[in-house]
């Protein structure tokens, strides 16, 4: 039976994630793997391995190892297919990562256990925003992450209108706002005030960016085949739309609708039995160590 290949992709700009891809393909190759190599980078390792990322599906590959950081992973994410895409492998050379599973220290134990199907799938819903004009949709790429939409001038913020189920739920002014999945629950929805959502949780979350004092809209938590529509309703100030902070759809006139719903997509991250919450508590919720007989001031 032919073996199904890996994958590698990594970020560019950094000499260290490139020179880790590099070990990493000698390594897999060492132990009688096929790889493949996301084409960007194949010209800076092995010209002939070459594969575009949309090409890449889990029929056609065992998982793909991604070397950066979070960052490197939504790009990754947006430009595999979308039916069917390969089980995530992180890795991580930046500053948290917290999607990645695995680090320049453990990379080629976690290989091994990756090889040897000695893993788990965390599955992650993704999110479709839609651009609605004249009734008809105007699909935009998937988000893993979240989808922002913004104010096009800093300085101006939006009106918007927010329906659920095409029940109208508030008017707003403010800067902006996320619609996030739980996977991105720990991303620009933490900064911005919305809770931290287990992945495991099929939900979305709406979070305004600095609302009107007295506008009413809050965070909240919704089931995942909700439908969501944004109505932006202040003349003459346009807004745009950012997906994963990987692409920007900008000029979205005044009266267009922004409708969000379930993505037929997800991504699987292979994760080593290893608790959520300990990844949550190391890389994002540091413990501030203080002595354990601090005690108040009677």
């Amino acid at each position: 039976m032919e073996k199904k290949p890996i994958a590698i992709a990594c970020r560019l700009d950094s000499e260290r994630a490139v020179k880790l891809a590099k070990r990493i393909f000698e390594f897999l190759v060492q132990k009688g793997e096929v790889v493949h190599l996301e084409t960007r980078i194949a010209p800076k390792i092995f010209p002939h391995n070459g594969m575009d990322l949309a090409e890449m599906t889990a029929d056609n590959t065992k998982f793909i190892v991604i070397i950066g950081g979070d960052g490197s992973i939504l790009r990754v994410a947006s430009g595999l297919s979308q039916k069917a895409p390969p089980p995530i492998l992180g890795v991580n050379v930046g500053s948290i990562g917290f999607l990645d599973e695995s680090n320049e220290r453990t990379v080629f134990k976690d290989l091994i256990q990756a090889i040897n199907g000695e893993y788990n799938c965390e599955k992650c819903s993704k999110i479709t925003p839609y651009i609605v004009k004249n009734s008809e949709e105007i699909r935009l790429n998937n988000a893993l992450n979240e989808i922002l939409i913004v104010s096009s001038k800093s300085s101006k913020v939006l009106q918007i209108s927010i329906k659920i189920n095409d029940v109208f739920l508030n008017r707003s002014y403010l800067d902006g706002v996320i619609i996030s999945t739980s996977t991105g629950s720990t991303a620009y929805n933490l900064s911005a005030g919305g809770a931290i959502v287990n992945p495991t949780m099929d939900v979305m979350q709406i979070t305004p960016l600095n609302s009107f004092a007295g506008s009413g809209l809050k965070p909240m938590v919704i089931p995942i085949d909700s439908i969501i529509e944004v109505q932006l309703l202040r003349p003459r100030l346009n807004a745009k739309i950012v997906i994963d902070g990987q692409r920007t759809i900008k000029k979205i006139a005044p009266n267009t609708i922004i409708r969000i719903r379930k993505a037929n997509s997800h991504n699987k991250f292979i994760r080593f039995n290893k608790s959520y919450y300990k990844r949550l508590r190391k890389k994002i919720l540091s413990t501030v160590r203080t002595p354990i007989d601090d005690s108040p001031e009677e």
